[in-house]
């Protein structure tokens, strides 16, 4: 929370918070990407086949 009288603008704390929360989440999102696209070989139901029938 800001301090009284001062409601348009950020501490320097409150900046470093929000920033740090940008960092974890950026972290995040990269972290579960990375794992998703190397997260073993692709699946398939054998529903669909990439070759065509003969």
């Amino acid at each position: 929370m800001s301090a009284p009288g001062k409601e348009g603008t950020t501490g320097f704390g409150e900046r470093l918070e929000i920033l740090g929360l940008r960092a974890v989440l950026l972290a995040y999102w990269g972290t579960a990407s990375v794992l998703s696209r190397c997260g073993g070989k692709p699946r398939s139901n054998g529903g669909e086949s990439v070759h065509p029938k003969r």
